[in-house]
């Protein structure tokens, strides 16, 4: 009777022992549904009233989703955007229904694409800082993001330099979608 308490225990623990390393394993890999990386602003002095992020999306779910929100407190208004080249002017359009994250796929929010538009900055994007983005999705849920501000001049692979930065209007935008 002893041996079989004894066994009964010793089987008891061991599956107890395999369930705790399964579960973070099982956790971890359903807990991350949008891997978001390389999260990043440009600096911005203490006068400017906007600024972009980017980053890149990776959807780890079976099913499409999409990035409908963000928020901030760095700025009195956080929007998702898109850029587009208008009888040579570069426009910011509002993109009132987000973007589409398809199941598997990654999308790159980019200087002159895909963006997180900061308006109403309430204090210096300085480099070097950092501070919170809360991504909505449709699917998904929130996912808590820490955007790094690179040197004022940082570039993705499209060249701002050419970009005529004079006539973009962020006040009256259009909405698309």
């Amino acid at each position: 009777m002893k041996n079989k308490t004894t066994l009964m225990a010793a089987l008891v623990a061991g599956s107890l022992s395999v369930g705790a390393l399964v579960t973070p394993a099982l956790a971890h890999e359903h807990g991350k549904k949008i891997m978001v990386d390389d999260a990043w602003t440009r600096a911005r002095t203490a006068s400017a009233k906007v600024a972009g992020a980017f980053m890149t999306l990776k959807n780890m779910t079976k099913e499409d989703d999409r990035l409908v929100s963000a928020s901030s407190p760095i700025s009195s208004r956080t929007e998702i955007h898109t850029t587009k080249m208008d009888d040579g002017v570069m426009k910011m359009i509002r993109l009132n229904d987000g973007i589409e994250v398809k199941s598997g796929a990654t999308v790159q929010l980019k200087p002159g694409s895909y963006h997180v538009m900061f308006m109403g900055l309430k204090e210096q994007l300085s480099e070097g800082k950092q501070f919170p983005v809360t991504l909505t999705f449709e699917k998904s849920g929130t996912v808590d993001v820490t955007v790094s501000v690179k040197k004022a001049g940082a570039k993705s692979m499209m060249d701002h330099g050419k970009m005529n930065h004079g006539n973009m209007k962020h006040d009256g935008m259009k909405k698309a979608n």
